[in-house]
């Protein structure tokens, strides 16, 4: 049996940084997105080495993909965050907090090697579960 689904993204949003991958997907009431980094819509890396900066271009992405799917901030119910280093947890999260009211979804966080792409200026990836009323 072959999977209904749905791809997320589109205009003014940033490519997949590689083919081998989308950067999300929506199956049934439920939207998966790919690790998000602050990528403008030409695939260039905005804010280097500023954490508040590049948190808030890859929640903007993560926005921009909900919305492609049909869901909001409001409809995720689980994060992972990968920070290249702890010391930038407070900024990440002064950011994060912004786009996710109470009760917010349930967060992994992890300290990680990035995908050294953009000269290790990459601070911060997110990814987002989200579920939707059908």
């Amino acid at each position: 049996m072959k999977k209904k689904y749905e791809l997320g993204g589109g205009p003014g949003m940033p490519p997949a940084i590689s083919k081998n991958y989308s950067n999300g997907i929506k199956v049934g009431n439920f939207i998966f997105t790919a690790g998000q980094a602050a990528l403008d819509e030409k695939g260039e890396l905005v804010g280097a080495n500023d954490i508040r900066k590049q948190t808030d271009q890859t929640l903007k992405n993560i926005g921009g993909i909900l919305e492609s799917l049909g869901a909001t901030f409001n409809d995720v119910v689980k994060t992972t965050v990968w920070l290249k280093n702890f010391k930038d947890y407070q900024g990440m999260n002064e950011i994060y907090v912004k786009y996710f009211n109470e009760p917010r979804p349930v967060r992994a966080c992890v300290r990680a090697d990035l995908v050294p792409i953009f000269d290790d200026d990459l601070l911060v990836e997110i990814e987002a579960t989200a579920a939707i009323s059908g």
